[in-house]
C-alpha cells in the first residue's frame, strides 16, 4: 500500500508531520505541525497550480477602461507593498 501512496505523491518529505508535546505542569498536549517553508516549496512545485499562481500585481480594466478588482493581485495595496 505504501508503494502506491508514494507513486501518488512524489514529495512526501515536503509534507512530513512532526509531533511535539507541550507540558504546562498540569496538562500534556500533543500537537502535530509541518515546516511551513517545505509546504510552500511543495505548493510551488505542483503543476496543477501553475496556471493559478500570481507573482506580480496587475491592473485590470474593462472595455470602458473602468478598473476591475478580481483578486488580491489586482488591488492597490499589492502595488504599494511590493519591493
Amino acid at each position: 500500500m505504501q508503494q502506491h501512496v508514494d507513486v501518488l505523491d512524489p514529495f512526501p518529505d515536503y509534507l512530513m508531520w512532526t509531533e511535539a508535546e507541550i507540558n504546562d505542569g498540569q496538562y500534556v498536549t500533543t500537537f502535530y505541525y509541518r515546516n511551513v517553508i517545505n509546504c510552500v516549496h511543495y505548493l510551488f512545485r505542483q503543476i496543477a497550480y501553475r496556471s493559478d499562481m500570481v507573482y506580480e500585481p496587475i491592473r485590470e480594466h474593462n472595455l470602458s477602461w473602468v478598473r476591475l478588482y478580481s483578486g488580491m493581485h489586482t488591488v492597490d495595496w499589492w502595488w504599494e507593498i511590493q519591493v
